[in-house]
């Protein structure tokens, strides 16, 4: 990736970058303002955090980092194949336009170079990580094979915007909470917040969310179509306190197998 490229980048960030053009649902639309904040209130309820941050207070060490950056590398390889069956699951034209825009942006939008797994991986190298087999046998996939079912049972399409937005709802707490859980060191914050990887992310979540938004005013207008939203928008907060939950579980387990090894 070069300079050019990132300024470039970032330039358009900070311009309020939009991964389509937006005519309707900006930054600054009152229901867009209202709605962010309401979704957030209610995914805050759910106190995502609480386990991974005990456990990361009480276990902060390379092998409890790399037992997160394991994790999240799963997770991250998963993401575009898990926005892109959603997607095969709605059937109009327009919707799947929508909603497609987060998984290209993820696989680099027009720039391979810009692959969000891709980018994570260079980012734990530069603090001396690498994703690792498991001493303790478990993994994030369990939890995420918990996703792939709420999916693959959500049958309406308000359901499936929903689901997404739910995904992005808390993207930037989630970002941070990984940048605390890799920074095993005081060495480690320096080199991660110079990494493309969490540039990008710092830069591009919150544009993530008002697009997930702006699906959901656009589709999602009826009582029906909003119960069978916040029905399915409940169900992918929830799958974010189990992953980081499950983070917290495997932080202690390596650590615990490393210790008695």
């Amino acid at each position: 990736m070069s300079q050019q490229e990132f300024s470039s980048r970032q330039h358009a960030v900070e311009a309020r970058r939009y991964l389509i053009p937006e005519m309707e649902y900006g930054y600054d639309h009152p229901e867009v303002i209202f709605w962010t904040r309401h979704f957030a209130s209610e995914a805050h309820k759910r106190n995502v955090f609480a386990n991974i941050k005990a456990a990361l207070q009480s276990q902060r060490s390379p092998v409890a980092a790399q037992a997160l950056a394991t994790a999240w590398y799963d997770f991250t390889r998963y993401v575009p194949t898990f926005l892109t069956r959603a997607v095969a699951q709605t059937g109009d034209p327009e919707r799947q336009h929508h909603l497609i825009q987060i998984a290209y942006d993820e696989l680099g939008g027009r720039n391979k170079e810009f692959i969000h797994s891709q980018l994570f991986l260079k980012a734990i190298e530069t603090i001396g990580l690498k994703v690792a087999p498991r001493h303790s046998g478990s993994s994030i996939r369990e939890v995420i094979q918990v996703l792939d079912a709420t999916l693959a049972h959500t049958d309406s399409e308000a359901g499936i915007i929903g689901l997404l937005l739910s995904f992005e709802i808390i993207a930037e707490e989630n970002i941070e909470m990984l940048f605390d859980g890799l920074c095993y060191s005081d060495d480690c914050a320096a080199a991660l917040s110079d990494s493309a990887f969490f540039k990008v992310h710092r830069l591009d979540e919150s544009e993530h969310i008002r697009h997930s938004v702006a699906n959901f005013l656009r589709f999602c207008n009826t009582p029906a179509e909003r119960a069978a939203f916040k029905q399915s928008f409940d169900q992918g907060v929830d799958y974010w306190r189990r992953f980081w939950d499950q983070c917290a579980c495997l932080i202690t387990l390596e650590s615990g197998s490393r210790t008695h090894t």
